[in-house]
């Protein structure tokens, strides 16, 4: 099967099967596989609402750094789906990426949604490559999310706020029990002290019945240069920090602080010069995300108003979305992307104050 047509197979499953929110069916599907999920060493689980991407950003720059090979799985992708699997940081090749997806399309009468599949294969070409981490991004929630399944050696929880309410309850205290639902015995958990109190409370019950050691760490406050932008990054970066800690003991802070600064991850609050202008790119998809945005061009732009060229998702509270939007800025500049998935101009332009 070619590249293309996996492509056109993934997306048709993202479309017809949605999210199944459900572990029962993997199980059977890996022994059939050999259990790939146990044959990998150095696990480490990422969960949250903002900020998953970015602190395993860190993580990954900060093992290369010191010379260790590191496979991530991370949703969703920008411009390739080979882009979630990589191992330091290249992308899965096309050939790779269609012979494990024709290993694992023996199971698609099982009702696999996109996001299992490529679970599945992540965890085959781990399996079958062996870097010496993994890392682990949920793609949703956690308890019931297909990442789940993995034995991780330390879970990382980044910050916990509304999102996906519809699958993960409408309160902060639900929203974070489904988050933590990736602690598992004894292994150490990770958290930071910004965590609304309301979710580090869930985090605790969880990190308590599953005897997991409960780390809990403060933004950085010292001038450590970082690769990503914004204020936030300070409390990825302090994540990131003590994962290293607790699992790779030997890192010097000279390896960790040059990972840091060297740490890449696109869109998020990416800043590109052009001629006298600068370009934010930033993938902020929920309320908390947008007033975060907010807060990062008041603190880098105290004194300009930008212009603001966005998107809006159906499956998002585009309209809270919007409403954020309006507060930042007079100049907006809707822009229609996608026919299953946009929000259609008419209702933008129905919703908008401005």
């Amino acid at each position: 099967m070619s590249y293309t047509q996996t492509v056109s197979q993934l997306q048709s499953l993202a479309v017809k099967k949605g999210i199944n929110y459900n572990l029962e069916k993997l199980h059977p599907l890996l022994q059939n596989l050999g259990n790939p999920h146990l044959q990998l060493s150095n696990v480490i689980h990422v969960a949250g609402t903002n900020g998953k991407g970015s602190t395993i950003a860190f993580i990954e720059s900060i093992l290369m750094e010191a010379g260790i090979s590191v496979g991530k799985f991370t949703s969703p992708h920008l411009t390739s789906y080979k882009q979630r699997i990589a191992i330091n940081n290249e992308p899965i090749c096309s050939a790779d990426f269609s012979a494990l997806f024709t290993t694992c399309s023996k199971f698609l009468s099982y009702g696999l949604t996109e996001f299992e599949m490529l679970t599945l294969m992540a965890l085959l070409y781990f399996a079958q490559q062996q870097p010496q981490v993994c890392l682990f991004e949920v793609g949703l929630g956690g308890r019931l999310d297909a990442t789940n399944i993995i034995q991780p050696d330390c879970c990382v929880i980044t910050s916990i706020d509304y999102d996906h309410q519809e699958y993960l309850g409408d309160t902060l205290a639900k929203i974070a029990t489904e988050k933590a639902g990736i602690i598992k015995q004894q292994v150490p958990v990770i958290t930071t002290t910004t965590q609304h109190y309301m979710a580090l409370e869930a985090i605790k019950t969880i990190a308590t019945k599953h005897q997991a050691p409960l780390q809990l760490v403060d933004p950085l406050t010292k001038k450590i240069s970082l690769g990503l932008h914004g204020e936030h990054q300070k409390t990825n970066a302090a994540l990131a920090i003590q994962c290293i800690k607790t699992c790779f003991s030997k890192l010097t802070m000279k390896q960790i602080n040059k990972g840091l600064k060297q740490a890449t991850h696109w869109g998020r609050f990416s800043i590109i010069k052009h001629k006298k202008n600068d370009i934010i790119i930033d993938g902020a998809h929920n309320p908390a995300g947008i007033k975060c945005l907010a807060n990062n061009i008041t603190r880098y732009y105290p004194s300009q108003t930008p212009a603001i060229l966005f998107g809006l998702t159906k499956t998002k509270p585009w309209k809270l979305i919007l409403a954020e939007l309006e507060l930042m800025s007079d100049k907006l500049i809707y822009c229609f992307f996608d026919d299953n998935f946009s929000v259609s101009t008419k209702l933008v332009k129905k919703a908008a104050s401005k």
